[in-house]
């Protein structure tokens, strides 16, 4: 486990990033693992550039025969917060928006013209399609992505009890 600060240190995140890649390997994912610690990076970057409290968050992961599991969250100020801060996204109603915005291809709280927000989709979708269940908790909602399914990804938004910040769980096996 990573926490706070050490998220924005990059010798230790490095060497977490390199003990995941091995516990992903171990848990044969093999070639799949670049994947996973892509994702697991992804996340651990944003919430180190948008919660604005990255002193809250930490990030795990726990592997075993087949399985991968990682989780990333903080008690920062949450997607919707952080997506209106772009006039272009200042339209969003609610947490459930936020979060489905979130996992579109450049959405950002920065400009589009930056070359932010092209590094959700993309990975999330492989994950995914390795039989991944993605859960992201921000607010007062859920977004749940399950590739478990085979030929598609089931994508399901719920309203659940308030979380401050940003969650996200994210457990892939081999098919």
């Amino acid at each position: 486990m990573v926490k706070g600060e050490g998220l924005e240190d990059e010798a230790v995140l490095t060497s977490f990033k390199i003990d995941a890649h091995k516990a992903a390997i171990a848990a044969g994912f093999g070639s799949q693992a670049k994947f996973l610690i892509a994702a697991l990076g992804e996340l651990v970057g944003n919430v180190v550039d948008h919660s604005e409290n990255s002193g809250s968050a930490a990030a795990f992961f726990c592997a075993g025969k087949g399985e991968f599991e990682f989780v990333v969250s903080d008690r920062g100020i949450g997607v919707l917060d952080s997506l209106t801060q772009n006039p272009e996204h200042s339209g969003l109603s609610d947490h459930g928006a936020a979060l489905e915005a979130m996992v579109e291809e450049g959405v950002s709280r920065h400009a589009c013209d930056t070359g932010h927000g092209h590094g959700f989709r993309p990975i999330f979708e492989k994950l995914a399609d390795m039989t991944g269940e993605l859960r992201f908790r921000s607010g007062d909602y859920v977004l749940t992505l399950d590739g478990r399914f085979g030929d598609r990804i089931a994508r399901e938004t719920n309203q659940k009890a308030r979380i401050q910040g940003f969650l996200a769980a994210v457990n892939c096996k081999m098919g």
